[in-house]
């Protein structure tokens, strides 16, 4: 039995200051004031927040490996290195790739969910292959084509059914369907790596797109007279947005405007995080491409962003410095509750402190740095 004791508890319905954190066998089993147990291993909270673990539904990688390697071994070493860097719960996330490779990706991350330890693998999310390639980013466009519900249903047999998420542009041939199709199986569709038009964007919503994969980032720019999927992300409250908080694939003051038009929970802090997260600056080869990573990770032929270096938990922090003015409580749900609930998770599989959920739990002081990380009720990182 572990006690998160003394915290300030950031639970669905608000703050409750001096409480406590029971877990045991994995879960939550009571949360209150004055729950001390003997025999239990006491994690002490007082002058810290007590939050969710972290959930990241767009990382690739870290400490050197990517999802996409089809190594079940590096992907366990993804999952146990970002544990202690407060992500909890991931979407493990696969760009486009060739057809098979993407069914030995996605073959690896079953597997690799199935050993436990370390991040827990909510999901997939297929960011690609059915991708622009007039919007590839640092992707490999000759890996993009166009939406298929047989592909999708053969990655889905190949995994187990895990994959939650699919990242679509919807100006493709067939995307429409294809949306609704996914729907129909009950996996979320975000709209991304797009030059959509506006009226696109709104036919794919009436489809069943429900958020879009990093705001800003590989799409078209907002223009007054063509607001494209831009304009309607920031003006649609149908739609969630992802945000990339490094303070380089997005100005602060873009990251501002977002918050603001997406105050009702529909902001979701993502890392986009590769290979380098966790590992020292320097070469990598990410997408089929030479990279290099420093502030962020870049191609060597043209310098475009390849992904980031940024955790969840420096995500945060960043927004809590830039929002000064927005509440805690939203700065951290932006980065556990809104994308666990993006996502189809209920409360009670990831993303809230309440009784019965897995004992996934950050401490962070008051400025939103992070201190420490409890995942299953078991200490991960306490400073």
């Amino acid at each position: 039995m572990t006690i998160v004791a003394g915290g300030r508890v950031l639970a669905p319905e608000g703050w409750h200051d001096d409480c406590d954190v029971v877990a045991a066998g994995g879960r939550i089993v009571a949360i209150g004031p004055g729950l001390a147990h003997r025999g239990a291993e006491v994690v002490d909270a007082r002058g810290l927040l007590v939050a969710p673990g972290f959930v990241d539904v767009h990382v690739h990688g870290a400490a050197g490996a990517m999802f996409e390697d089809g190594s079940i071994d590096a992907n366990r070493h993804v999952l146990a290195t970002l544990a202690p860097l407060g992500t909890t719960g991931v979407l493990a996330t696969v760009a486009a790739l060739p057809p098979e490779g993407l069914l030995a990706a996605v073959r690896a991350i079953a597997a690799a969910a199935l050993g436990g330890g370390g991040a827990r693998v909510l999901g997939i999310h297929l960011e690609g292959p059915f991708l622009s390639p007039r919007r590839a980013g640092a992707q490999n466009p000759d890996w993009m084509r166009p939406p298929s519900v047989a592909e999708f249903n053969a990655v889905q047999r190949a995994c187990g059914g895990l994959v939650r998420l699919v990242t679509v542009a919807p100006e493709l041939p067939g995307a429409l369907a294809f949306i609704a199709a996914v729907r129909q199986r009950g996996v979320r569709v975000a709209l991304g790596h797009s030059e959509a038009s506006a009226a696109q964007v709104d036919d794919a919503i009436a489809a069943g797109a429900t958020q879009v994969t990093h705001l800003f980032n590989a799409m078209a720019g907002l223009h007054h007279r063509a607001p494209g999927l831009v304009g309607v992300a920031l003006d649609d409250a149908r739609l969630a947005v992802e945000v990339i908080a490094d303070g380089v694939h997005v100005d602060p003051r873009l990251l501002r405007l977002a918050a603001r038009c997406k105050s009702d929970g529909g902001l979701l802090l993502v890392s986009d995080g590769v290979a380098a997260v966790g590992a020292a600056a320097g070469p990598l080869q990410l997408f089929g491409a030479a990279c290099v990573a420093g502030d962020a990770v870049r191609r060597c032929d043209d310098g475009r962003l390849a992904g980031s270096c940024l955790t969840l938990a420096r995500a945060v922090a960043n927004m809590g410095t830039w929002l000064p003015e927005w509440p805690r409580a939203a700065v951290l749900a932006a980065a556990s509750a809104s994308p666990a609930r993006a996502v189809g998770l209920a409360a009670s599989e990831a993303g809230a402190l309440v009784v019965g959920a897995p004992a996934d739990v950050v401490l962070l002081d008051p400025a939103l740095c992070l201190r420490g990380v409890v995942l299953g009720g078991r200490t991960q990182f306490n400073q």
